[in-house]
């Protein structure tokens, strides 16, 4: 625009005819500079149009977050098939995304399909190799399996990372306690029993465990403790009622044995 302008007071300054080849030299000039500016405006806006893979990314993510919520919705309203698709839709969108493949496998355990949570939560742990929780998962679902040997492996590995779960040391217990190798069994149980007080199983577990070693009274005890925290614990009602039976408590005995047969035609009964 400055240039049109000294173009033009020129022309001022000159004949006639050299003023009008000023002007017609300034039109010109202007409408090359008014073409050059479109055709950089236009450039401009195709380079704003372009997908930025940095945006893209965050776009993903925020889609993915967005999947991996309402899965989260339908496994906690039992609809594990639906969570499943939630989640595989956040995979999809981000394959790192170790809590969504955490959330698969636990849906397909819930289904009692542990042969094909396996493979997810293992996934989850080679994208988060730090987080306790998800071998805690692996454990359970290798118990559920009755592969013993891999859910020490993964249990202990989630003691190691800080996981301290009451289920994990009460698992590790039955365990050892399956592989007759009762002190381990017992230090287990106790663990379990310290980090959640109010857990039942563990309370009668640990009551086995000591009638094996030949403590009645003791393992009473325990089972005592178990009743306290489950009234309707059904081993523990079996287990109790026949040690009393063995120590001549015969009336407190068969009053437990009852109790244990009407839990248990209850359980049968239960839709």
């Amino acid at each position: 625009m400055a240039h049109q302008q000294r173009l033009l007071r020129v022309s001022r300054n000159r004949t006639g005819r050299d003023r009008l080849l000023g002007l017609l030299l300034a039109l010109f000039m202007g409408s090359w500079g008014w073409i050059g500016c479109g055709q950089k405006e236009r450039k401009t806006v195709q380079k704003e149009g372009k997908p930025q893979p940095l945006k893209v990314a965050q776009e993903e993510q925020i889609a993915a977050e967005v999947y991996y919520r309402r899965g989260r919705t339908y496994l906690q309203n039992g609809q594990y098939e639906e969570a499943v698709g939630e989640f595989s839709q956040a995979v999809h969108l981000k394959p790192d995304f170790a809590r969504a493949l955490d959330q698969i496998g636990l849906a397909y355990a819930l289904q009692r399909r542990s042969g094909k949570a396996i493979p997810y939560y293992k996934r989850a742990i080679a994208q988060a190799p730090e987080n306790g929780i998800f071998l805690m998962h692996l454990g359970k679902t290798y118990m559920d399996l009755r592969d013993y040997a891999e859910a020490k492996k993964a249990y202990r590995r989630a003691l190691e990372l800080g996981v301290k779960r009451a289920k994990i040391y009460y698992d590790l217990g039955l365990v050892s306690e399956r592989e007759n190798e009762l002190e381990a069994a017992r230090s287990y149980f106790q663990q379990a029993i310290q980090v959640n007080s109010e857990f039942a199983d563990p309370y009668c577990r640990l009551g086995a465990v000591l009638e094996k070693q030949g403590e009645q009274t003791e393992a009473a005890y325990f089972y005592q403790q178990a009743l306290k925290r489950d009234p309707r614990h059904i081993s523990t009602h079996y287990r109790l009622a026949q040690l009393y039976l063995k120590q001549g408590r015969r009336e407190e005995g068969q009053r437990l044995l009852r109790d244990f047969q009407h839990l248990k035609q209850a359980e049968r009964e239960r839709p």
